[in-house]
Formats: C-alpha cells, sequence, structure tokens
C-alpha cells in the first residue's frame, strides 16, 4: 500500500481517527434529528437530516480551517442513509433493495479507499477549494458552505430521493433493475480501474507535466467522471424498473449529468491546460466523457 511520499505516518494516523470520530458525530446527530422529527413524512426529514449533518460538516471545517473535512462525506453518507431508510420502513433485505444498497456501497467503499489513499492530514486541502478561496477570501466562510458542500449535499439528495422512491415500493426484481445494478456496479470497476492507471502514472512520471493517454484515459479525458455519472443513471434506472414510464424523477441523473460536464470537467481542463499545453491536443483527439475509440490516432 503506497502513500503520498513524505508523509508523517503518525501525523496521518491522528488525522484519519480525528476524521472518523468526526463523521461519526456528524452521523449521531444526523440520525437523532431524523428520529426526533417523527411526525413528518420520510424525505422532508431525510433532507432535514443531510441538511443538519452538512452544517455541522462546515462548522467543524472552519474550526480546522480545512473545508476537505467535507470530501468524506460525497461517499460516507449516502449508503448509511439508504441503509436507513431500508431499516426505517422496516423492510427485509429484496434482492430489489439489496442489489441496490449494495451497488451503492461497492461505488462508497471504492470512492472512500480512493480518497484514502490521497488524503495525508488536515493540512491537504482541495485545489479547487484554495481556488475558490482566493477569489474571495473575507466571503470563504460562505461559498465554503454554499459552493464546496451545501451543493453536492443537495444534488446527491435529489438522486437519494430517487432510491427511497424505489426503496419504499420494494419492487419484484426484474431485467431492468438487473440492468441497473450491473450499471452502478460497472460504474466502481470503470472508476477503481481509471484511479489506478492514473495512480501508476503519475508515479511512473514523478515530477514531470504529462498528459496520461494510455488504459481507459486513451478513449476518455474522464473515465473517473464517466463511471460517477454511469452510477447515478444505474439509480434511476432501477427505479425505471418499477414503473415502466419516464417521469419526473429522472431529472436528478440529468441535472448529475450537467454537473460534470458543465461545472466540474471544464474546472479540471482549465487547470490542465495551464500546466500541460499539449492537453489541446489531447481534447482534440480523445472524447470528453464517454469512452469510445479515439477521433485521431
Amino acid at each position: 500500500m503506497g502513500f503520498p511520499r513524505g508523509m508523517n505516518m503518525n501525523t496521518r494516523n491522528k488525522s484519519l481517527i480525528a476524521m472518523l470520530f468526526i463523521y461519526v458525530f456528524v452521523v449521531a446527530i444526523g440520525t437523532f434529528l431524523f428520529l426526533m422529527l417523527d411526525q413528518m413524512s420520510l424525505i422532508p426529514r431525510l433532507l432535514i437530516a443531510d441538511l443538519a449533518m452538512t452544517m455541522i460538516t462546515w462548522i467543524i471545517s472552519l474550526i480546522l480551517k480545512n473545508a476537505s473535512v467535507y470530501d468524506p462525506y460525497w461517499s460516507v453518507v449516502p449508503p448509511l442513509m439508504i441503509l436507513g431508510v431500508i431499516l426505517f420502513l422496516n423492510q427485509t433485505f429484496s434482492l430489489s433493495t439489496f442489489l441496490l444498497f449494495t451497488g451503492v456501497l461497492i461505488w462508497g467503499v471504492r470512492l472512500t479507499y480512493n480518497w484514502l489513499m490521497r488524503w495525508t492530514n488536515f493540512h491537504d486541502v482541495d485545489w479547487r477549494y484554495n481556488k475558490i478561496q482566493d477569489k474571495s477570501p473575507k466571503l470563504y466562510f460562505l461559498t465554503n458552505l454554499l459552493a464546496i458542500q451545501l451543493f453536492p449535499t443537495l444534488i446527491v439528495f435529489i438522486q437519494l430521493i430517487v432510491a427511497t422512491k424505489f426503496i419504499e415500493q420494494n419492487p419484484i426484481t426484474n431485467l431492468v433493475i438487473w440492468i441497473g445494478f450491473v450499471m452502478m456496479v460497472f460504474a466502481a470497476i470503470i472508476q477503481f480501474v481509471a484511479d489506478q492507471q492514473m495512480k501508476n502514472f503519475k508515479k511512473r512520471t514523478l515530477n514531470q507535466k504529462l498528459c496520461i493517454e494510455e488504459g481507459l484515459w486513451k478513449y476518455s479525458r474522464h473515465p473517473n467522471y464517466f463511471g460517477e455519472i454511469t452510477l447515478w443513471w444505474g439509480i434511476y434506472v432501477m427505479y425505471f424498473g418499477t414503473t415502466m414510464k419516464v417521469d419526473l424523477y429522472i431529472i436528478p441523473a440529468i441535472l448529475m449529468t450537467l454537473m460534470f460536464l458543465f461545472v466540474s470537467i471544464p474546472w479540471m481542463e482549465k487547470k490542465i491546460i495551464k500546466t500541460r499545453p499539449e492537453y489541446k491536443d489531447y481534447q482534440k483527439n480523445v472524447s470528453m466523457l464517454i469512452p469510445f475509440l479515439r477521433y485521431h490516432k
């Protein structure tokens, strides 16, 4: 198992233990609040608990002066919320709900593992957060909340509404539901492979500003983001398998896709081009998202 070079393992371990206690505390508060709101319907209760957990995470990030305290939230909280919904509805793990939970859990474990391998300690801050802070230092406490923490929480929450509707119906498993589950597992595999390929490439080309053009990255500029989007579409496909008709619950997956297409990817590529001008040629030759044959050899 390889960790970032120059890392003080003692400091890292202490930071990880502290992060664990932070999230145990955050989830405990969210669970307590959810149980206290027993006069409300399920979705509003989940939303209030989710927002409360985000606010607590935000306050802690201000105290520690590190917005990256929120980073594990994206992958840790969704599987716990889905498990909580299943238990709250007193449902046994039917095959359909088991598939949904398993798909989200595999995705969450992989993403959390990837964060774990990259994160060093509480001095480690995502470069995007520093960028936001540099633009408006005096308002960073607010942009930290709105852009870094609240927005991701809400866009994931609306995906979880779709999952909750699926769980409520507790459908008999059919071919479409299986297809949705396979999409979710496929998404996690794509992300894992892409991450490993990038990790190996960076290790091999240490301190060199080079563009990766191998493995999945030869056919997609962002195979990891492709996997992320596929995960959320997989949940919708599973839900679609219960109704067999397109309804408003397709909107969350569309919004997630648009976020990556018009926010995450452009922001990332703009940063890359500043240090790797040759990336412009890579853009011309390789699909932005969906892996397929290169435009040019």
